[in-house]
């Protein structure tokens, strides 16, 4: 069972299983639950990428990314990943 800090993420997909996740596009939103309790979003691809910089692993990050016919959500499952997808075009 997924666990970030006291997080329990079994009910959400994957980021880092997600093909095509366009991290890059502005209707895709970066969501950081702080261990703090602090919440903040991220819209553009700076945001985004300062957003994983400063998330640590006792934070919770998700992604939504707004489907066709509802909204998918999903679990930063693998910050590096996701950070090294907004440094390519």
């Amino acid at each position: 069972m997924p666990r970030f800090a006291a997080f329990i993420t079994a009910g959400l997909r994957s980021a880092s299983h997600a093909t095509r996740l366009p991290w890059h596009a502005r209707t895709v939103t970066l969501i950081c639950v702080g261990a703090d309790g602090v919440v903040s979003q991220a819209k553009t691809v700076s945001e985004k990428r300062d957003l994983l910089d400063r998330a640590t692993g006792r934070d919770l990050v998700l992604v939504a990314w707004p489907g066709q016919w509802s909204q998918d959500i999903y679990v930063v499952d693998d910050r590096k990943a996701a950070r090294a997808a907004l440094d390519t075009p």
